[in-house]
């Protein structure tokens, strides 16, 4: 995920300078067949334009264009009089070229042309909304947190609009769908964060043990030790090496006790 910072400071949004603590993402896309970032950019970064999101996602880059914390102009204000501006941080995704639009619905777009580009822009959404729910302490599985547009308006907490669902499934991609890919993108980058995957920590435990094996036994131990050897309850592992300061396992706690029954 490559990701840059071009904030609109010309936008009337950003002089407002109004923030917010975030409670979730709303997802949007842009409405218009034109996958370049930049162009919005250029585009928004001026007075007088009456929306600003916090990115745009396009298929090989994202552009950050609001502070995370700073009050977006993204979603309008729902049924309920309630507004996700006010609680969701929003991003753009940029659409392919090659369709148009009637009343609200895609127009000439092919889905089977276009795979490869959503495939790559699906990632670094999934990515970037994985990135904010960390950095926010956002649960995408929970409710009314990770929504797209359409989503906030049957929440009444966004205009009527139908983005990201007039599109996302001609590729077989629901919302539910992107949360539960978010979610495994949250737990698979506390992991990356930590330095630790199931492997790693496998691979060390095992160095571990192995270091545990080769130690000497302490000299308090010695009259006990011999006493176990020449009662054949302790036989070691065949290269000569005890490990009497590893850790035995089950099966090797039921042999010697075994052993120790037939001295």
């Amino acid at each position: 995920m490559e990701l840059e910072q071009q904030f609109l400071t010309e936008n009337d949004c950003y002089q407002a300078g109004r923030t917010i603590v975030p409670q979730g993402i709303m997802v949007h896309s842009t409405g218009v067949a034109q996958p370049d970032p930049q162009v919005f950019v250029t585009r928004w970064n001026q007075p007088d334009v009456a929306k600003c999101v916090h990115a745009f996602v396009g298929r090989e880059q994202i552009i950050q264009t609001l502070p995370w914390t700073m009050r977006g102009w993204h979603a309008g204000t729902g049924a309920s009089g309630r507004s996700a501006n006010n609680t969701h941080i929003s991003f753009e995704c940029c659409e392919p070229a090659g369709h148009t639009y009637q009343g609200g619905a895609m127009v000439g777009y092919d889905a089977e042309a276009n795979q490869p580009y959503f495939d790559d822009l699906y990632q670094n959404a999934v990515q970037l909304t994985a990135m904010l729910c960390r950095q926010f302490s956002l649960d995408p599985l929970a409710p009314g947190v990770v929504i797209c547009h359409a989503e906030g308006y049957d929440l009444g907490v966004a205009s009527n609009h139908g983005d990201v669902l007039q599109w996302w499934p001609k590729h077989g991609v629901t919302m539910d769908q992107f949360r539960q890919d978010v979610a495994q993108a949250v737990k698979d980058g506390d992991s990356e964060e930590d330095g630790m995957t199931q492997e790693r920590f496998n691979e060390l435990m095992e160095n571990w043990l192995a270091q545990r094996a080769q130690l000497e036994a302490s000299s308090w131990s010695a009259p006990a030790r011999e006493w176990a050897q020449e009662q054949g309850i302790v036989a070691g592992d065949g290269d000569g090496s005890y490990r009497y300061r590893a850790f035995t396992t089950r099966e090797e706690t039921v042999q010697m006790l075994y052993q120790l029954q037939k001295a």
